[in-house]
Formats: structure tokens, C-alpha cells, sequence
């Protein structure tokens, strides 16, 4: 099953996660820890390709394929 809210879900609040997590490399674990959990969930990682590099990048630290 596909979670595609999860993926909405995520869009809707990155931008939150920008701004209220200014270090990069605290946001970079932060994001690609909680994309995972989204993951977990049934969300398929691939819906957030393109959206932005940092989103990409830490989708290929999963392993999630372009999709």
C-alpha cells in the first residue's frame, strides 16, 4: 500500500524544517531520518524526488531509486 498523503504530507512541511532547523547537518539526519519513518509508513520515497537536493540527497542515502 501507498501512503501518497505522506508524501503531501512531507511537502507541506519542509519548509517549516528549513527554517526552524538551521544546521545543515543536523537537518540533513533530521530529514533523512524522518523520511525514512514517512517510509516505514507506506509513503513511496520517490513521490519527493525533484522536489529539492536536499530531499534527493538523503533519499539516495536510503537507497530510494529515481523512480
Amino acid at each position: 500500500m501507498s501512503w501518497r498523503a505522506g508524501a503531501s504530507l512531507f511537502r507541506e512541511i519542509w519548509p517549516l524544517i528549513q527554517r526552524q532547523v538551521p544546521d545543515d547537518h543536523f537537518r540533513a539526519e533530521f530529514v533523512r531520518d524522518l523520511l525514512d519513518f514517512f517510509q516505514k509508513c507506506g509513503m513511496d520515497g520517490t513521490d519527493l524526488r525533484r522536489v529539492h537536493p536536499e530531499i534527493d540527497k538523503a533519499l539516495d542515502e536510503l537507497g530510494v531509486d529515481e523512480g
